[in-house]
């Protein structure tokens, strides 16, 4: 086997021991590999990925992980590997290297199409190498050879599996005598039929063949009419079935055409087994590479399908899973209510965790939950939770879930599990995973619960990630008080008194046992009953409990008022700011067309001064008395003029004392591109750009989109002016494309991406990321909701559909 195929032949080396079929049963791996069987295209990879086990190492994990991650990420883009059905040739290339051997055309077909799907894939994989890298690594031993390809299509009708006539020169020749001899006998025998049909000799009037030789059915009554050869004779005697000897020499000469054409075919399949034989070491590891990838496609489609991702795997031991769902929930295909994500960590603040909860709550599917993911991961599978799910490497898993009652070895549940806990508290140690259902159930409650207790000690002592399941109460107060161990709970809706499947941590859960039977009817007066037997201790745990819950649900149900209540005042004040933005245009508008109308009424006013100048010049008046009416009038002209460019619309021309040329270092402006108001720092440089700060921020901004504001200061500032400086943009994107990037790229070109945005005074942008394994989204959204220049962020598409978009509102965008 090459060495690229490593990723799903590997057996679990020191995890065996754990990783056993029981263990697969336990958790039901079993059913997951099962479902990743079904979706490749070769009888040997499905048997490959039934007995997948984890990988050695964190680099074959990682590597594993990442070609999945090519192969779903170009489904998601709409394309997809040509890989088709194709068989387990490895019989076939073992009977081939045998000298003297040859393969039959059955075989001979199967290799053509192997050969035929390694020149396919060849091809684009050289086309996708840059989409495709650990893919193209994977498959690098990939040899496409066209010539055997043609040698075997050329010889053989993959159709029919026939021997083609071109496959030699003598073939042809024996089948051309063949045909003739044929011809000549079917000749003789149909001038037989018509005389011995005429005599009443023919049972019926036909031509059979018997034993490989052309016969006709004679009656047994008349059969000393025809001489011939007896070939056969039918079931009640009354026919027999004769070789006439007029036919005999060409029958013997078909015969002997027969034996030739075997022959011949033969050689030809011998000649094109050689063929076989001499590529053997790369036909070979093509099959291989075809089943690596038939196997990673699968996965691939796995993936998809069940809306997986590639986990971070790690050596740090802390487990992380977020939005995790239990495989086989997603895999049932009745209708059911959408899976319950699991968001829980383990390994960073505590190592044991207790999970509590009602019957039925989730508690065991909680579980298993942990075991699967962790194997799939470990087997360099994607899982059915977020991109940033963490899953350390461990050194093994041991798992006691479910009931373990033998009756063939006589043990009782409790002796059943107790057997299994005696196997960990031997065997597990720092670096191993624990998952125990019901612990310390099936014996005295407090001798189970004080064994319990002693158990997690030891395994929390070891450094051993431990997670289980319990109802005793006492066990719950154990977790709260002792170091590196932490309760856990499924929660439980106590009004309705139904399970949410949801896992809480921090906080115990309460088995809701007293709720559930007054639901289910039991007499009030055994439900009273059963609270004072229970003690005013328990009764007091339990009761703060549910107040604890009912508190948390309280106060989930405020912050979810608050978040709504939050955007309605958002909404008002945008609405508000909106109306305050109409009103200002409004009364600059107003204000506008009452200068006009003064501008009128100025030009009428000066018409008439003008006429009663001249009135007073024809009069005689002075000289002094028509200077001052002159000035007068100018005075009142100015007036206006000044009220109309005070009042202009924003986008009519300033006066020309106002435009940008005239802006020197000191003076006040405001850039009009994002509205905002700074101060000059230095003259224009080469480029007509002006050093303007704005706050703690300087930028370099084109001279024409300044404007002077009425306020003419210098040197305002009491220290110098701090802060980054960068060139505004000339023109800036309403989109940005981040897909194939890493996530540390992508963040950094959208960070870069919104500040040319904000500067621009875009007021809605576009962030394209994809689909595919889910990382650039899931890291993607945390850092919007962070961004200083971000409002709101939702999915692209006109409900809000497509999640390969996000679309980004600007904090005071317009």
């Amino acid at each position: 086997m090459a060495a690229s195929q490593e990723i799903f032949a590997i057996d679990c080396g020191k995890m065996g021991a754990a990783l056993n079929d029981n263990l697969h049963r336990t958790l039901e791996f079993d059913k997951v590999l099962e479902d990743l069987a079904r979706r490749t295209h070769c009888p040997l990879s499905a048997k490959r990925l039934l007995d997948l086990r984890p990988l050695l190492g964190l680099e074959s994990v990682k590597m594993s992980l990442g070609r999945i991650s090519e192969v779903r990420t170009l489904m998601d883009s709409g394309e997809s590997v040509p890989m088709s059905t194709f068989e387990d040739t490895g019989g076939h290339l073992e009977s081939a290297a045998v000298e003297g051997s040859y393969l039959g055309p059955e075989a001979l077909r199967q290799i053509h199409t192997a050969v035929e799907l390694s020149s396919q894939i060849h091809g684009f994989l050289r086309q996708n190498r840059a989409t495709l890298p650990l893919v193209n690594e994977a498959c690098a031993g990939l040899s496409p050879n066209p010539g055997l390809a043609k040698e075997i299509v050329k010889a053989i009708d993959l159709g029919s599996l026939e021997i083609r006539d071109q496959a030699s020169p003598a073939l042809a020749a024996i089948r051309r005598g063949m045909a003739r001899s044929r011809e000549r006998v079917r000749r003789q025998l149909e001038g037989l039929l018509d005389s011995l049909s005429k005599k009443g000799v023919l049972q019926e009037r036909l031509i059979t063949m018997r034993s490989g030789r052309w016969v006709l059915p004679v009656r047994e009554t008349h059969r000393h009419l025809l001489k011939g050869v007896l070939h056969d004779k039918s079931a009640s005697g009354a026919t027999i079935f004769v070789e006439p000897l007029v036919t005999l020499e060409p029958n013997n000469q078909i015969r002997r055409l027969e034996a030739e054409e075997r022959h011949e075919i033969e050689k030809v399949l011998r000649t094109l087994t050689g063929h076989v034989r001499n590529c053997l070491p790369e036909l070979a590891e093509n099959f291989e590479i075809l089943i690596t990838l038939d196997c990673i496609h699968a996965a691939a489609l796995a993936s998809k399908a069940l809306n997986q991702h590639e986990p971070a795997v790690t050596a740090d031991g802390v487990l992380k899973i977020k939005g995790g769902r239990h495989p086989l929930l997603a895999l049932q295909k009745r209708p059911r209510p959408e899976v319950v994500p699991l968001d829980l960590c383990v390994g960073a603040n505590f190592d044991t965790l207790v999970i509590t909860g009602p019957n039925a709550g989730g508690k065991t599917v909680a579980l298993k939950t942990v075991g699967l993911l962790t194997l799939m991961a470990w087997c360099g599978l994607h899982i059915p939770a977020d991109a940033d799910t963490r899953i350390p490497l461990f050194n093994r898993i041991f798992a006691s879930v479910g009931d373990a009652q033998s009756i063939e070895m006589n043990l009782s549940t409790f002796s059943a599990h107790l057997k299994e806990i005696r196997v960990i508290a031997e065997q597990a140690s720092s670096g191993d995973l624990v998952l125990i259902d019901e612990i310390g159930t099936g014996t005295d409650p407090q001798e189970g619960t004080a064994l319990a207790m002693a158990v997690l000690e030891a395994l929390t002592a070891r450094g051993v990630l431990t997670l289980v399941t319990t109802h005793h109460g006492a066990l719950k107060a154990f977790a709260h008080q002792t170091p590196r161990i932490a309760n856990g709970s499924m929660t439980f809706d106590s009004h309705a008194l139904t399970p949410t499947y949801r896992f809480r941590a921090d906080l115990p859960g309460s088995s809701y046992a007293l709720e559930i039977a007054r639901r289910m009817g039991l007499p009030e007066d055994i439900i009273s009953r059963s609270r004072v037997l229970m003690g005013s201790q328990a009764n007091q745990v339990e009761e703060l409990i549910l107040k604890l819950n009912d508190q948390i649900d309280q106060n989930t149900r405020l912050g979810k008022d608050l978040v709504r209540q939050n955007r309605v005042v958002k909404d008002l004040r945008k609405q508000y700011e909106e109306q305050q933005s109409l009103l200002a245009r409004e009364s600059r508008r107003v204000r506008h067309e009452a200068a006009q109308e003064a501008a009128v009424i100025t030009r009428r006013a000066n018409v008439s001064v003008e006429e009663a100048i001249r009135t007073i010049r024809e009069k005689g008046a002075s000289k002094t008395a028509i200077r001052e009416a002159r000035t007068i009038m100018k005075e009142e002209k100015r007036a206006v003029e000044n009220e109309l460019g005070a009042t202009a619309p924003e986008d009519k021309a300033r006066h020309k004392d106002l435009w940008a040329p005239e802006i020197k270092s000191g003076h006040r402006v405001c850039w009009r591109r994002t509205s905002t108001n700074g101060i000059v720092l230095s003259d224009a440089d080469s480029a007509g750009r002006l050093l303007v700060g704005f706050g703690d921020v300087k930028a370099r901004v084109p001279k024409e989109e300044l404007t002077r504001t009425k306020e003419d200061f210098r040197a305002v500032t009491s220290g110098p002016l701090t802060g980054v400086e960068f060139a505004a943009p000339e023109k800036v994107q309403t989109e940005t494309d981040i897909r194939g990037k890493r996530v540390e790229e992508a963040l950094s070109a959208v960070d870069k991406f919104l500040d040319n945005a904000m500067l621009a005074s875009l007021g809605e942008v576009r962030i394209i990321h994809g689909v595919g394994t889910g990382a650039l989204r899931s890291n993607l959204i945390p850092f919007l909701d962070q961004h200083p220049l971000v409002q709101t962020a939702h999915p692209g598409g006109t409900h809000k559909e497509n999640m390969g978009v996000t679309i980004v509102k600007m904090v005071g965008g317009r």
